[in-house]
């Protein structure tokens, strides 16, 4: 995950993080550039499911995300005689 100083347009690089929820934790940030010397905290959030764990623990439950529908493209040939 790669995040960018909003002053200088640097790297951010996490720092150190705790733990806020099962779900969520807090991450000390600081910027790359040492003329910067931006910090911040950011907070980071688990919020649904791509694929589901082979090994849920029944306290971290997150909705399963829907798929989203591919993008047409008028140049993409049909190869199954659908549409």
């Amino acid at each position: 995950m790669l995040m960018t100083c909003p002053h200088c347009k640097g790297r951010l690089k996490i720092r150190t993080s705790r733990e806020v929820t099962l779900l969520t934790r807090e991450a000390y940030l600081q910027c790359e550039d040492v003329h910067c010397a931006y910090t911040c905290v950011a907070i980071i959030s688990q919020v649904r499911t791509i694929a589901p764990s082979m090994k849920p623990n029944p306290l971290a439950y997150l909705p399963v995300s829907t798929k989203r529908p591919a993008a047409e493209d008028t140049r993409q040939l049909d190869l199954l005689g659908g549409k």
